[in-house]
């Protein structure tokens, strides 16, 4: 995929997914990012419940800060969820 495409993938991810942007995504990020957030954005909702609910098992304190603003439509913490709960399920 050429990161034209991935630009706009990731465009109607955000729009699909009710969000303006994903802070640091943009323009100038590679593909590798770029991959990550339309992952991201592409989650079911119920997953990332069960990624919530990993992440405040081992961080309750932030997870209730980020709880409090919600997670699911916030352009920063939907993506701290997701790449948290991912970072702690593969074990590093």
């Amino acid at each position: 995929m050429t990161k034209r495409e991935l630009l706009k993938e990731y465009a109607e991810g955000c729009r699909e997914a009710g969000i303006s942007h994903l802070d640091g995504i943009g323009a100038n990020s590679n593909k590798k990012d770029l991959q990550n957030a339309i992952d991201c954005l592409s989650c079911h909702n119920f997953t990332m419940e069960y990624y919530f609910e990993i992440v405040a098992r081992h961080y309750p304190n932030t997870c209730r800060a980020v709880s409090t603003v919600g997670y699911l439509r916030h352009p920063f913490n939907r993506l701290y969820v997701f790449n948290t709960a991912r970072y702690l399920l593969a074990g590093i």
